[in-house]
Parts: C-alpha cells; structure tokens; sequence
C-alpha cells in the first residue's frame, strides 16, 4: 500500500548532529508526545503541544556542542530520562528539564557514541569502548578502530552483551570477557538501532545502516554470535537514521540518508523476503534523526525528522484538509506575523553592511564529507550549510578532474592556474537560491598527493566564510579490504618492497597513513609484534599487501606502480626525520603480464563502445536514423540500443585515456624500479604508441621488455641523513 504523508513544520533549532532527537513516551496511548533534541548550541530543547500548538517546553543554557541525545531509565519503564553527551562529560535530564547527573567519564577523546540501559552507560571516543555502572568502571575495550555506535542489549537481569559499528566493516559483539564475535560486512556500519514494536525494543534484534546505503537486520544468538539478513541490499546515499514504527497496516521500516531522502519500507513476516518501499521523501539536506510517533494528532501517526541545519518537520498521515481545517484564523494570522518577521531579518542579513577589513573564518558550520566511489574510481565530496550556499571554490595543489554530477545545479566555472605555482586546479560553484548542501566529484591521480582546499561561503552574510582543507593520499584509489582469512586473496605474482631501519611501529603507521586511506588509529597486529593490511586498487583490481613492525616492514603488490609510490612516500619521511633506512624492491617480469591481463579486456571493451559512439554520431551527421530499415542489421542493433550506450559513455568519457595512461605510468615505474634511467611521460608514450593501438598482451609486453630478465631484480637504496 502506498502511503501519502504530508510534511508539517514545527520548530528551528541550531544545527544538529546524528541522533541528538528522541521522542518522550506517554502513559496513554492516545496522548500526544514530547520530544528532546540537542543542537551545536549546546542547547537541550524540550517541545511539546500544548493548546493545540507547539511550545518550548523547556530550553537549557547554552554549552558545549552536544553529539549524542539517548533516552533511559529503569529497565522495568519506559525509558524517560534524557542523556545527552558533549566533550567528554554525560548529563542528564529528566523529562520535565530537571537536571539529575552531570557525569565526567575522564575518556581523552571526545564521545562520540553513547548508549544507556538502567544502570549501563556504554560511551565510545574514537577506538575506544567503555561502560560504566552505576557510574562506575564495569569494563573497556581497545578495538583499534572507528567506532561509530553501540547498543547495549540485556542477558538475563544481570549480564550485558554491546554491539558495535566499527570502522573496518565490522560488527563486534562484546559479552562479559570473552573475545569479542566478529561479523564483517561489505561496507562500514554507521548505525545501530535496537528493532522496537511500540515502546518495546527487542532484546536479540538491531537494526543496522551502513555507509552504502544498506539497511540489515542483525539476529543474535544464545551463543552471543550474530548474524544478518539484508533488508535493503542496494547501494544508495549513506543511512543516518533508522526506526521501526507502525504507519499503518504493520510495522514499518523507517530510514534517513545523507542526502536528505527518508524512506518507508513495509517489513514483511519472512525475515528473507525484501521489503516494498512505500513512500519517500526528499528534505532537501541531509537527515540527522527520523523516527516515528504520535506528535501532532493523536489519531494519526508520523514522523519526526530533524535536518542537519536544526529544521524539525513531522510528515503525518492526516489528510491536508483535515490540517487545514485544524488552523483556527488565530494560528493563521500568528503565521503570517512569523513570516514577516522572518523576512525583514532575512532583508536585515542582506542589507547590513560588511564592517571588517578581512574575512571571518570558522563562522559558517560546514558538514562536508569525502567519500571513494568504488565504482568508477571517484570521489564524492558533499558540503552542507545551515543556511543557503553562495559559492564554493576549490583550489587543489595537485592534478584533478572535476566531473559533471546528476542533479547538481550549481554553475561551475574554472579559472586558468599556473601548475609551476604549485596550483592545479582552481574551480568555483555558483550556487542557486535556498541551496543548503552541494554535491562534487573529482578524480585524483595516483602517486601525486595534495590536498584540496575548499572555501565556501553563504548567501546570508556574505562576509563570513569558513576554510577545509580535504587531504589526497598518494594512493587516492585504493580502498582496505577486511578479511580474517588473509590467504584468501592470494593474488600475484607480486613484486616485493622491503624496508629496515630505526623506527617504531607507531612511526611506519603513521607514514602510511600519509600514502594510504582507511588507515586505523592504531596498528592492528595479528600478533605481539607485526601489523598488517590489505588494500585493493578499486580501478586495476591489483592487491596490495603490508606487513611491518618495529625495524621492519614488508610490502607486496602485482602492480610495480604502487610499489614505487610507496617506495618514494616512506623514503621521503624517513629522510624528513633523518632516519637511516634501507630500502629494497624485488620485481618479477611476470607482474607486468598479470596488470596487462586486468587492463586490456577494459581496455579493448572501451575502444569498442568508443567506435559504436563514433558511428552513432556519424549517422545523426548523415541524418540516416529516421529509416533505419535501409541500414545493415549491425547499425539498426547500435540504433536501438543508442540510449544504454550514450549512457554507458557518459559514466566514465575520459575511461579510455584513464587506461593508457596506467600502462604508460606501468612502464616509467618499471624502468626505475629495474635501476634503469629515468624517462618521462613523454618518453614512454612514444614507445608505447603502436603497441597500445595494436591492443596486444605480447606486443606490449615487448616493450617492457627489452633485455632478458629471467631473476628478480634486487635494488637496495639505503638512505642516511
């Protein structure tokens, strides 16, 4: 059944987190509800209805940012009690606004992830697990990554069992002082939503969004191991939120995503069947909370959804004639004079005159997000204000493509730079009215890192302006696989770096942090002393492997490039810091043939779909589509498919070049790494001209190979500064 909900604002409060909104349960289930949500402000709202119209409740001071709102209480209850995080420190609320606990937990790192149940208060801070009893230390876990939530669930009246999301696509369960049970995922864990019927959460049951856009539903066992059954296994915007709550007819699956889209999914009675979307709707930025309850009318549920720049709006189930009825010629006139005031402080904002001599940094709160595109070996960079986007401009100090994105308005224009200035690009998006959130995409090139700086600015004050700088590995295009089995991706053959010398562990992570993305806080060693790492380039498919530990480290990739680039990254901060260090590349020939194999099928199926466009556009030339009876049976099929192929094309238009251009680095790379001399892009473009033409596995391999190389060829370069 399709669902028709309309949208009914309710409140403005400042710019909101993740989960800093929840809605207050009643005695009754026919009453209205209050809800609680913190913002930036460090302000503690507390809104209800009241008279037949929404009020403040209650407001707090305001205080340090608040980054989680969770409700609790006895276990036996409703949970009532409001707690919301900020820095480091716990407090909590009664509903009524009456503060009972302001606890300091002593963790170093800010919270980030918070859940209570009766006396069990679970808090993350980076890599960091702790829970406390009564507000006491119960136990801690060092996970070595992200950690992005936690649900406590009960285990009899006692024990507790905690879920976490963790950053390396991983699901860890923590009961008591077992290891904890590892579940891995295709993608990162973002969110954990106990699975609720009312005020009823279950207690083996969680819900789980992920940075992709799935949505699965975790089982525990009474063996505290758990398990999964997607529910929505499709690759979408990033889930910020999730709830389960009755619409009508049934319990319903509700979802907020990051690019401002929520989502009604009925949950069928078969945990294996898939869900049916029944309705959606865009807010236009990104979502903070949405959940659903009985706020405006007790006789028809709905949802509250909170935005990213403090905007509060339920979409109910009340027909609109039924809401216009509801608004009496008072509520109406007291809109009006709202609305006027609103618009003679927007005319203010633009009126006023600048009184500065130089701009105002750090004013405008910026929620940006840099993320790789598996797909098409992109970056997505979003960036969303709590007021409407003038421009943003973007300088980069390394080479960059920026690339046309669907449904993005902005205009864009480029301004010529000067590259021997260390200045690559210079892009600026003019953005339209009422334009809180802009989505960009780029492409880097490997083995040229940078960092982009991106300057925007708002509509509203003019004079304020705030600065990101996004930093750009050297190795922008591959993404960290989690495997517990490491010989599963068996690979090769490989080619061979090795490094020795005075540095810790800590000091070599940190390096590869510089070179690497998805890099954890801490190393994660497999044993006492060695860390280790798998990497794949989400462009070639070629595996990187690295291994190292306190004056060793080893790394492993079929692609000699990656090598290299490696090889100059970690020389170069070893001589940074005057470390001695020795450095050794063993190089196969047969690695050259296994890159060949993954880039020429790619290769050979772009030149193809390249000549189809050609005679597409050359028949619209001719003007010979309009009979397509007259042509031959191969030009009618290209005709008829004209649609996919242009859209095939437009994916990636430059995909063509992208692949000569890693068989021309191949060959630069392999010259050095061989000790031969350098030559230039130029260089080995020339000599590799025919044989990319001829799109040949031997007649390229010929050209790497110009003297018989039947041994691995050992280079050590020890550096000492």
């Amino acid at each position: 059944m399709t669902l028709v909900l309309t949208r009914v604002d309710y409140a403005s409060v400042g710019v909101t987190s993740r989960s800093t909104m929840r809605l207050l349960p009643t005695s009754e289930p026919k009453q209205y509800q209050r809800f609680a949500v913190g913002d930036h402000d460090g302000v503690l709202h507390i809104f209800g209805f009241k008279r037949n119209e929404m009020q403040v409740l209650f407001k707090s001071l305001p205080g340090p940012k608040i980054e989680k709102l969770v409700l609790g209480g006895s276990t036996s209850q409703p949970r009532d009690k409001i707690f919301l995080a900020h820095g480091n420190t716990v407090m909590g609320y009664t509903r009524k606004g009456k503060l009972f606990l302001e606890f300091d937990t002593s963790l170093i790192e800010p919270i980030t992830a918070m859940y209570v149940l009766g006396a069990d208060l679970a808090a993350c801070a980076r890599d960091l697990y702790h829970r406390y009893r009564d507000c006491k230390d119960a136990d801690s876990y060092l996970a070595g990554e992200r950690l992005l939530d936690v649900v406590l669930l009960p285990v009899g009246t006692t024990a507790i069992v905690a879920v976490l999301a963790c950053g390396d696509c991983a699901i860890r369960v923590l009961y008591g002082t077992k290891s904890p049970a590892v579940l891995r995922l295709a993608s990162v864990p973002t969110i954990l939503v106990p699975y609720r019927e009312g005020y009823v959460e279950s207690i083996d049951r969680v819900m789980m969004g992920t940075m992709d856009g799935r949505v699965g539903l975790l089982m525990l066992d009474s063996d505290k191991n758990v398990r999964v059954s997607w529910l929505l296994n499709k690759t979408a915007s990033e889930i910020t939120s999730l709830d389960t709550f009755e619409i009508a007819e049934g319990i319903d699956l509700i979802v907020g995503r990051q690019d401002g889209s929520v989502e009604i999914h009925s949950l069928p009675p078969d945990e294996d069947a898939m869900p049916l979307l029944r309705f959606q709707y865009s807010a236009g930025e990104s979502i903070s909370t949405v959940i659903g309850g009985t706020i405006g009318s007790v006789d028809y549920p709905e949802l509250l959804v909170s935005t990213y720049s403090g905007k509060i709006f339920g979409l109910t189930t009340k027909p609109p004639g039924l809401l216009e009825a509801a608004q009496g010629n008072v509520a109406i006139l007291k809109l009006k004079t709202e609305i006027q005031q609103l618009e003679e402080e927007l005319k203010k904002e633009y009126t006023t005159p600048f009184s500065g001599d130089t701009l105002t940094p750090m004013i405008l709160s910026v929620n940006h997000r840099m993320t790789l595109n598996k797909e098409d070996a992109s970056y997505s960079l979003v960036i969303e204000l709590d007021r409407s986007i003038d421009n943003i401009l973007i300088q980069s100090d390394t080479p960059i493509d920026m690339l046309d994105v669907e449904g993005n308005n902005a205009v864009m224009s480029r301004s010529s730079c000067d590259p021997n200035e260390g200045n690559f690009a210079l892009v600026t998006y003019r953005c339209q009215d009422n334009t809180n959130r802009l989505e960009m995409r780029l492409r880097s090139n490997e083995g040229q890192p940078g960092t982009l700086q991106v300057y925007v600015t708002s509509q509203i004050q003019p004079k304020c302006c705030r600065k990101i700088g996004v930093p750009i590995c050297a190795l922008s295009l591959h993404t960290r696989l989690f495997v517990d089995d490491k010989e599963s991706i068996k690979g090769g053959p490989f080619n061979e770096l090795r490094l020795t010398g005075s540095f810790s562990m800590a000091e070599i992570h940190a390096w590869l942090a510089l070179a690497l993305p998805d890099v954890p806080e801490r190393p994660i060693q497999e044993n006492d002393s060695e860390a280790s790492m798998i990497y794949t380039s989400t462009f070639i498919g070629t595996i990187l492997k690295c291994k190292y530990k306190k004056g060793s480290a080893s790394f492993m990739s079929e692609n000699v490039s990656t090598i290299i680039i490696l090889r100059d990254i970690l020389t170069k901060e070893a001589t940074k810091r005057k470390i001695k260090l020795d450095v050794f590349c063993d190089i196969t020939e047969a690695s050259i043939t296994r890159v060949l194999e993954l880039i020429l099928p790619r290769l050979k199926e772009a030149h193809e779909l390249m000549e189809k466009i050609k005679i597409l556009d050359a028949l619209d030339t001719w003007e010979m589509k309009a009979t397509p009876a007259e042509l031959c049976t191969e030009y009618q099929e290209l005709i008829s498919k004209e649609a996919e192929l242009r859209m095939q094309m437009t994916k990636d238009a430059e995909i063509l070049q992208r692949l000569h251009a890693v068989i021309i680095d191949l060959y630069v790379d392999w010259e050095r790494a061989r000790g031969s001399r350098r030559i230039s892009i130029r260089q080995a473009s020339e000599k590799l001209k025919d044989a990319l033409a001829s799109m040949d596995i031997s007649t390229i391999q010929q050209v790497f190979v110009q003297k018989d190389i039947s041994e691995p060829v050992a280079v050590s370069v020890p550096v000492l500064l």
